[in-house]
């Protein structure tokens, strides 16, 4: 391991600014303070010079003369000018504060009865549910794209202008005070997984008006996320209700290796660290095998290196659940801390790419620096998780930096604020499993020969026509019909479990089902049977019943259905047989 050592200094910018209300309360409460010793002064001074009036010039009368200057009723005054200029002061400048003061409480009196009504009277919103990190970012970036946002914090003392229902959000009462008759979307973001489903569950139930809602839970462990999915697959979907689960972590990977792909060094595949045996550091392995076994079938493995106390444990989790791991990487688990592998002389290579991915964000940052050191890469190959220490981001990314040789090398992530994508959230099991539909489409074909200028569709799923992608999806989203018709299941690859073998005439039922699905989609679309296909005036020789369809096209439906349990299990799930 080589190492570099570095300095930087610099200044942070642009430090927040104090909020206007505060400053407002504290110069009228000195001006308060001004009034009355202005007053207590000015008093004197007048009763003093016009004795004539008939009012005592006592100092507890002449306090109790004062604090009435703030009501509009001091009786001394009565009496008329010219009065002395410290008293002329006081007499404006004490009803102005009363006045504000008034001002102030009205509005503190109405705002949550204003906050309410918006939030009943909104339509075509977005509810989201909670005040933890990932509740506070989404509302904030569906604001910035334009949506109409109304909360249901867990503590009623929050302010601000936004519409707000505070209270149990799992009671429908609370649901229907948020107009969520009304609304097109609800997220809930509490910190506990239970009430988030619960809240999903009272909030996803049919509508009389037609319209579908979405509903998104936030779900902390990846493998309940995925059980939750599994069985929302496999159960018959109501009509006007869109549910789904989704998890942090799982989303913040697809968002990060997606963005950043791997780029080769030269004629070997690039080496790849990961620190921390995390729910993230785990969903960000799968993630890169993904992209790498896409990108080149034939390509050497992928070679990982996991660093983590518990890493060999982890590794044999991963690859059980998706068992494509171990044919595209070679991963080597290190059962010790970041700090002990440091400290033990290695000749392996230097690291091209290297994530930190600790939950703990301060020994992130340690390793962070550290890795830096020992580890020189290029601009950004050492990415590191953050959340709550996100404002670190200026000093390495932008304005004026603080560590300025260090910005180089070290990329600071953002897990929450990259997962609270709206578009990402809404990425549901059905579009993941289109995906990897897809996916295992392309290898068959590159397997074969095939290349892309002989078939439109050998592209990344990005790059698919939006005709080919809606054809996936509607695959995928029938999975959950088929099992069902052979008393089978979704379930995770996770936990004890015997996996169902689909038999001969299980896979002939199935692929009838497809045939059938994929004959009456395309029906509805104009195709009508044809010897030979012209795709320009939509006709097909498939679109012939299934004991009329050529042996060739059978073969090709029953090829599928074998493939199921495949596919399935490069998205982490299995089939099961539903107890009778």
């Amino acid at each position: 391991m080589a190492g570099r050592s570095g300095s930087g200094t610099g200044g942070l910018s642009d430090l927040p600014r104090p909020p206007v209300a505060p400053v407002l309360w504290l110069a009228f409460a000195i001006l308060a303070v001004i009034s009355f010793g202005c007053g207590l002064i000015g008093l004197e001074q007048y009763l003093r010079e016009n004795p004539d009036l008939g009012y005592s010039g006592q100092p507890l009368d002449v306090l109790y003369y004062a604090l009435q200057l703030f009501v509009l009723g001091s009786p001394p005054l009565d009496a008329g000018g010219p009065f002395p200029t410290i008293l002329d002061f006081a007499r404006f400048a004490a009803p102005t504060v009363t006045a504000y003061a008034l001002i102030e409480a009205s509005r503190l009196l109405f705002a949550a009865e204003i906050k309410r009504l918006k939030a009943r009277t909104a339509r075509g919103h977005v509810i989201v549910v909670g005040d933890t990190l990932v509740a506070t970012t989404l509302a904030r970036r569906l604001r910035q794209a334009g949506r109409q946002v109304v909360t249901v914090p867990s503590r009623v003392a929050e302010t601000g202008p936004a519409p707000r229902v505070a209270g149990a959000a799992r009671d429908p009462d609370i649901l229907r005070a948020a107009s969520v008759g009304r609304a097109k979307a609800v997220y809930a973001c509490t910190d506990d997984s239970a009430a988030n489903t619960a809240i999903a569950l009272a909030a996803a139930r049919p509508r009389r008006n037609g319209d579908t809602l979405a509903v998104y839970a936030q779900v902390a462990d990846p493998e309940v996320c995925a059980a939750l999915q599994a069985r929302l697959l496999s159960a018959p979907t109501p009509r006007g209700t869109r549910l789904d689960f989704f998890n942090i972590d799982d989303l913040a990977a697809r968002h990060l290796v997606a963005r950043e792909p791997l780029a080769l060094p030269g004629e070997r595949p690039p080496t790849i660290a990961i620190l921390g045996a995390t729910a993230f550091g785990r969903a960000v392995l799968v993630e890169l095998a993904r992209q790498w076994r896409i990108r080149d079938p034939a390509a050497q493995p992928l070679p990982i290196e996991i660093v983590d106390p518990e890493a060999a444990a982890a590794v044999t989790h991963l690859t059980d659940r998706y068992p494509f791991l171990t044919k595209v990487c070679k991963i080597t688990p290190h059962d010790v801390g970041f700090d002990r592998l440091l400290a033990t002389p290695s000749d392996g290579p230097v690291p091209d790419r290297v994530f930190i991915c600790y939950d703990d964000e301060q020994q992130a940052l340690k390793a962070a620096l550290t890795a830096e050191q020992v580890w020189p890469g290029e601009p950004g190959s050492v990415v590191v998780r953050l959340d709550r220490l996100a404002s670190l981001r200026e000093a390495f990314d932008g304005g004026d930096r603080v560590l300025d040789e260090l910005s180089g090398t070290l990329r600071l992530f953002g897990v929450v604020h990259a997962a609270c994508d709206p578009a990402l959230i809404g990425d549901d099991l059905v579009e993941r499993l289109a995906r990897v539909i897809h996916e295992r489409y392309v290898l068959d074909l590159v397997r074969r020969g095939a290349r892309p200028d002989d078939n439109p569709a050998l592209v990344p799923w990005h790059e698919l026509p939006d005709r080919l992608r809606v054809t996936n999806r509607a695959q995928a989203d029938d999975i959950g019909r088929k099992l069902r018709a052979i008393g089978c299941t979704l379930s995770p690859r996770v936990g004890p479990g015997r996996e169902h073998t689909l038999d001969d005439d299980e896979v002939e039922r199935l692929a009838i089902m497809e045939h059938e699905r994929w004959r009456t989609d395309r029906a509805a679309n104009g195709w009508r049977f044809a010897a030979v296909r012209d795709d320009e005036h939509k006709l097909h020789p498939a679109m012939a019943g299934w004991p009329a369809l050529h042996d060739e096209m059978r073969d090709r439906n029953l090829d599928e259905i074998r493939q199921l349990p495949a596919i399935l299990a490069d998205a982490g799930f299995r089939i099961v047989r539903l107890r009778t």
